[in-house]
């Protein structure tokens, strides 16, 4: 579906659905991910000290170099294709094994430089990332997907086989930037005129500025009734 949304992203001169569509294939290299592609996971090392080895322990940015900890969280960017996040599921399973080590960028030069500090007993720094979280970065990959078709059928006109350029670029506004769609007024100017004018989306809450004030008005006239019924009872 991916590799057809890149040939509709042609077929529809859409440069960011193509993009998009491309980088979920092959990799988000050098570039920005979406929101669903970083995940949370506890950052581990394997190693050893005078007495036995250590392996998954769990380890703080803090037991970090300072130069490293703004670089090196528990946000796990995973940036490969949808095909490498796929194999790193499969791999995992097949090994009995419910997470996989993903080691942080000049992972191996940090290393270094912390034996070096510390006098040795770091083997390897990694994330360990369960594999449920990347299953559930792929099915939000799927779901993008579908959701684009989708807007792109829904802004098509009836008789249309193909979205049209600008179909493409308001579903893809809407789906992965997270904007809004427009509205279309359509006002009749005369008998063989009408005039088409393109509004601001507004908010599906339908709670305006002038329902509140409405409702300010309301309730201090229900509180000078209650105040009247409660003098006249009163005598």
């Amino acid at each position: 579906m991916l590799r057809k949304c890149v040939a509709l992203g042609g077929a529809t001169r859409s440069a960011e659905l193509r993009d998009w569509a491309s980088r979920e294939l092959h990799g988000y290299n050098g570039t920005e991910l979406p929101a669903y592609r970083t995940v949370h996971a506890p950052l581990q090392a394997d190693g050893w000290n005078a007495r036995f080895r250590i392996q998954g322990q769990q380890i703080s940015t803090f037991d970090l170099p300072d130069f490293a900890r703004e670089h090196i969280t528990n946000d796990v960017p995973l940036a490969g294709g949808v095909g490498e996040l796929e194999a790193l599921i499969r791999n995992a399973e097949r090994d009995g094994e419910t997470a996989v080590r993903l080691q942080p960028f000049m992972a191996a030069e940090l290393v270094a430089y912390m034996n070096q500090q510390q006098g040795g007993g770091i083997e390897r720094i990694y994330w360990s990332v369960s594999t449920s979280r990347i299953a559930g970065t792929l099915d939000q990959i799927r779901t993008t997907l579908v959701r684009l078709v989708s807007e792109m059928r829904a802004t098509m006109s009836q008789d249309a086989t193909m979205p049209t350029p600008d179909d493409a670029a308001s579903a893809f506004n809407v789906v992965v930037n997270g904007g809004e769609r427009n509205t279309i007024t359509i006002t009749a100017t005369g008998r063989d005129s009408i005039a088409v004018a393109a509004a601001a989306p507004k908010s599906e809450s339908g709670w305006t500025k002038a329902s509140t004030i409405w409702t300010i008005i309301s309730v201090l006239i229900a509180t000078v009734g209650l105040y009247v019924a409660y003098r006249q009872w009163r005598g």
